[in-house]
């Protein structure tokens, strides 16, 4: 067996031994790392050529990493090895391999994305650009789009236009343009801004993740138009760390060669080759037991979208109605075949008779949806002295937990998983102008004086005069230094909304909005499409195409077995006839290589 680090040959104390822990990233998110390595220094010219310009203060002080290899026969292990410990007779080491080296590195540790130069749109100005150039160019190129927005707290339509004689021109009251970059351009910024080069070429060739619009703006009058302003307060590291179960892929980030990788995490599965397992030590026999710690597999555990405060979110993830209501829905076995039998309440006269599915759950069972009938409109039609006043309600098809958890254990005490890339709110605004993408501001410092003096939150408009009359104003600038340095950096949101554009909607004289449900119905119940991607967590349709192996979390083998290299522990292992995902492997190195007998611990796949 040979040590090369920094490409010289390292002598390794004699009679030493390390175990090497090879792990699977979809349990701990680490790969291979060794237990300690020891190294003699004393009277050894090989070694101190390789660690005698360090001694312990740097060790304290600092982390002193070298370029490591590990040699034995045809095994190869690649990566970095760390002093933990330095004394004038030897040094201690640990070694180090793929993720468990990028875990150790601190490099995107103190670098905030909202603090980043991640650019800004090519212009503000409406006299420069189209409603239709603002909201189709950027796909071209993936770039940023201005789509129209509802300011929460204003109520107001951000990149409002009308719709006049078949062509749409901007309103008068869009004095300029706030815009949303794509998910992947954000993405190919950061690392420009960090100095790394990227492939994101299997992100790029798949259309229901290529056009996620980061839906994350700030008004126009705000004069923010950089993107990274209204980006949470994450460091770099956390957002490539949240990013990963949300595109249920993996970012490979190699500090040395400054480059960050990406794949899908099936696809990574589904190209490694099952191992068969045909020498098992038959004296240590499969133990297997109920663990009393959870297993920390991810796909073990819950994996359900961040809570939000925003209006929609009611209806996007509430898992308790459905588990009150699922029961009582009723069931079509098609969307068409729900629509037909309930297209009469697309306009409603707030009357439930007898035998009315208007207050029921409606189930499609070809898409596996739940709905509600709701009322988004009312519009006065006859006004009555003595009776009450009759009116209509314009009503729609809600989606009922679309955004729901996949659930893989009900208990109490299950562990979860949450996604911070959430699906944006989309929601009705009137019959003029649709549906429309809506975001509300919750978290900036509540001492930031850098935003909007045109309103404040449930302001009336004869309070917000008489503030605007009596406040005597600064240029934005000037409020910063004047309020002086923040305890905490400002945000203006704590997570990232996600929406899908792809430009080639028929707006029919509404308003553009990004898509976040997978089913569109229109206005008049009549029919619906489907865009080409999801959001959705709980698709039952689609789970069952899952590559990622589903296990039994409570049941834990440990095998013994000889070979004479470490497989790869995320591949599927065949032993004695039935499936497992492996946790973890361990070996044991001696300077005479590798011993042949593998340790490892594995979990039985689900039929």
């Amino acid at each position: 067996m040979k040590i090369l680090i920094n490409g010289k040959l390292a002598a390794l104390k004699e009679n030493t031994s390390f175990e090497y822990i090879a792990d699977n990233r979809l349990f701990s998110g680490s790969d291979g790392y060794s237990l300690t390595i020891t190294f003699p220094l004393r009277g050894c010219s090989q070694n101190l050529a390789i660690f005698g310009n360090i001694n312990r203060a740097d060790v304290a002080a600092n982390k002193v990493i070298f370029d490591c290899q590990i040699i034995d026969r045809a095994l190869v292990l690649r990566g970095s090895i760390v002093v933990t410990e330095i004394s004038q007779s030897e040094v201690k080491t640990q070694f180090l391999e793929g993720r468990s080296e990028v875990n150790f590195d601190t490099t995107f540790d103190d670098i905030y994305i909202n603090e980043l130069d991640l650019g800004s749109p090519t212009t503000v100005y409406t006299s420069a650009i189209t409603p239709m150039r603002a909201w189709n160019d950027g796909f071209y190129n993936l770039s940023f789009v201005a789509l129209p927005w509802v300011n929460d707290a204003s109520g107001n339509i951000q990149n409002c236009t009308k719709y006049v004689n078949g062509s749409y021109s901007w309103h008068d009251d869009t004095t300029g343009l706030s815009w949303q970059p794509y998910l992947l351009y954000i993405v190919k910024k950061i690392c420009e801004a960090v100095g790394y080069t990227y492939d994101f070429t299997a992100w790029e060739e798949k259309e229901e993740h290529r056009y996620l619009l980061v839906c994350n703006t700030l008004p126009y009058a705000w004069h923010m138009p950089k993107f990274a302003r209204a980006l949470p307060h994450w460091t770099v590291a956390e957002f490539f760390e949240k990013l990963e179960p949300f595109l249920e892929a993996e970012f490979d980030i190699d500090h040395r060669s400054r480059h960050i990788g990406f794949a899908y995490s099936k696809d990574i599965l589904a190209a490694l080759p099952p191992v068969a397992i045909d020498k098992v030590i038959d004296e240590h026999t499969v133990e297997v037991t109920v663990e009393d710690d959870n297993c920390e597999y991810r796909e073990s555990k819950n994996l359900v979208y961040a809570e939000c405060d925003h209006e929609m979110w009611k209806f996007y993830s509430c898992d308790w109605f459905i588990k009150s209501w699922g029961s009582g829905a009723v069931q079509y076995d098609t969307l068409n075949a729900l629509l037909t039998a309930n297209k009469s309440y697309a306009t409603w006269d707030g009357n439930s008779g007898r035998g009315s599915t208007i207050g029921k759950l409606l189930y499609a069972k070809d898409l596996d949806i739940y709905f509600v009938i709701r009322a988004v409109e009312k519009t006065l039609v006859e006004k009555r002295d003595w009776l009450p006043n009759r009116y209509s309600y314009k009503c729609i098809l809600q989606p009922v937990n679309l955004f729901g958890g996949r659930i893989v254990d009900d208990s109490e005490e299950a562990e979860e998983n949450e996604v911070e890339f959430i699906p944006a709110w989309i929601d009705f605004t009137d019959s003029t102008y649709g549906r429309c993408l809506f975001l509300a501001f919750s978290g900036y410092d509540e001492n930031d004086t850098s935003g909007d003096a045109s309103f404040v939150r449930g302001e009336s408009r004869e309070e917000r005069k008489q503030r605007i009359d009596n406040t005597f104003y600064q240029p934005v600038s000037v409020q910063n230094i004047e309020a002086g340095e923040k305890d905490k950096k400002s945000e203006y949101y704590d997570k990232i909304y996600i929406g899908w554009w792809d430009a080639a909607a028929d707006y029919d004289g509404k308003l553009p909005y990004p898509y976040t449900e997978d089913v569109v119905i229109a206005e008049d119940w009549g029919s619906y499409f489907r865009p080409h991607t999801t959001l959705r967590l709980n698709n039952k349709i689609l789970n069952k195409y899952r590559t990622v192996y589903q296990v039994n979390p409570k049941q834990k083998a440990t095998f013994k077995f000889l070979s004479d290299t470490i497989p790869n522990p995320r591949s599927l292992f065949i032993i004695r006839g039935k499936r497992y995902v492996c946790e973890k492997l361990t070996a044991t190195f001696t300077s005479q290589g590798m011993s042949q007998l593998i340790k490892g611990s594995f979990y039985p796949v689900k039929d």
